[in-house]
């Protein structure tokens, strides 16, 4: 039997679940039945655009959690201003931006 698993650990994934929210997280493992993610943040809109929360407040934000694949109705790499926003949220480290040619 062939896997196609999508992601590989480490992965920034979003994640748009049945019941409409939105989930960023980085990839721990994925299984035939789920992903295995940590400090998995939900999208809320703002008025300064696009912001993250912690998506289990009750939780430890370093616990690992499975998302079960029957409850996520896709996923896709997460794009570059997102994962940034993502990583500086969760790390409080800035990613670095790409520089440009100096003339």
């Amino acid at each position: 039997m062939l896997k196609n698993l999508n992601y590989e650990r480490d992965e920034i994934v979003s994640f748009k679940m049945v019941n409409g929210d939105e989930i960023v997280a980085k990839i721990v493992e994925e299984t035939d039945n789920g992903y295995t993610v940590s400090k998995p943040c939900t999208v809320m809109p703002s008025a300064q655009g696009l912001g993250l929360i912690q998506s289990l407040f009750t939780s430890e934000l370093n616990n690992n959690v499975t998302l079960g694949k029957a409850h996520v109705m896709m996923s896709s790499k997460t794009v570059e201003a997102v994962r940034n926003h993502y990583i500086q949220t969760t790390t409080g480290i800035q990613p670095a931006s790409a520089g440009g040619i100096i003339t």
